[in-house]
């Protein structure tokens, strides 16, 4: 039960990650040389709701995890849960900014309204959603520490 649990985490982190770092480093460039940058955005704007969506569910599971995995090393502990928290925080936000974004968006013109204050709300989603993306990277590392620790560890005997 133990695998099984590991692996359903594991795979949520790595489809939320590995789908979000595939969109943002092939789809966006590619998508923005066909279509244009507004183009693409309008794309994008559809993209980030499944991924915010994939997020809350990893979350959600590392969550469990934290809960019912003990960690026997405390600074990891304490690490793994200021992580699981600033990234909870950042998705909070991000379900914040996403339909703040979309105010600004004309789609019967497929165009921007109020650029200015658009991209200033636009550089916020995205630098949140990078932070996010890099301590969601290390938070899985930190898991598969602890996993590999647990693992080293001789099962606990009860009387």
């Amino acid at each position: 039960m133990i695998l099984l649990g590991r692996f359903i985490v594991m795979t949520a982190f790595v489809f939320w990650l590995g789908g979000f770092t595939f969109y943002i480093s092939i789809v966006v460039p590619l998508g923005t040389e066909q279509l244009g940058a507004i183009g693409q955005g309008f794309i994008t704007r559809e993209v980030t709701k499944s991924i915010n969506i994939s997020a809350t569910i990893a979350l959600a599971l590392a969550l469990a995890e934290l809960l019912l995995a003990p960690d026997n090393r405390k600074a990891r502990w304490w690490a793994r849960w200021g992580l699981w928290l600033t990234i909870a925080v950042c998705q909070a936000s991000l379900f914040y900014l996403h339909p703040l974004l979309d105010g600004y968006l004309d789609f019967d013109t497929a165009s921007v309204r109020e650029r200015p204050a658009f991209y200033q709300y636009h550089r916020v989603y995205l630098w949140t959603h990078t932070l996010q993306w890099a301590l969601a990277w290390i938070s899985m590392w930190l898991m598969l520490w602890a996993w590999r620790d647990a693992d080293r560890s001789p099962p606990s005997r009860s009387i």
